[in-house]
């Protein structure tokens, strides 16, 4: 079943959003831009990813591995710049990469 990427990607953008807002109330804005550089920065291997999890051609856990491998690839410049502490900025980065597995593994049957 084919899934609908625009839409996942911009659920995922939405997400970012809920997250910074959430997580991170003082550093909203640069936690929402972070979130959005790393996910611009992904979208090309996600999109394919999406298209190979949703054929059946890869795996959830291989899904996720592939995702969570950028993890340390990707860095939260606007929170550095900020000033948040790095505890807090890899806890968001965390976060991040779990919205970005849940919601596209949570898009497959």
């Amino acid at each position: 079943m084919p899934i609908d990427f625009a839409k996942a990607f911009k659920a995922l953008k939405n997400g970012i959003v809920d997250l910074a807002e959430k997580d991170l109330k003082d550093y909203i804005a640069a936690a929402t831009k972070d979130g959005n550089d790393i996910l611009n920065a992904m979208k090309d291997d996600l999109k394919r990813w999406t298209k190979l999890l949703a054929s059946g051609d890869l795996t959830k856990n291989d899904f996720t591995d592939l995702v969570l491998g950028q993890k340390d690839n990707l860095e939260l410049v606007a929170l550095k710049q900020a000033g948040l502490a790095e505890i807090a900025a890899d806890q968001f980065k965390s976060d991040l990469f779990d919205l970005i597995t849940n919601t596209i593994i949570g898009l497959i049957p």
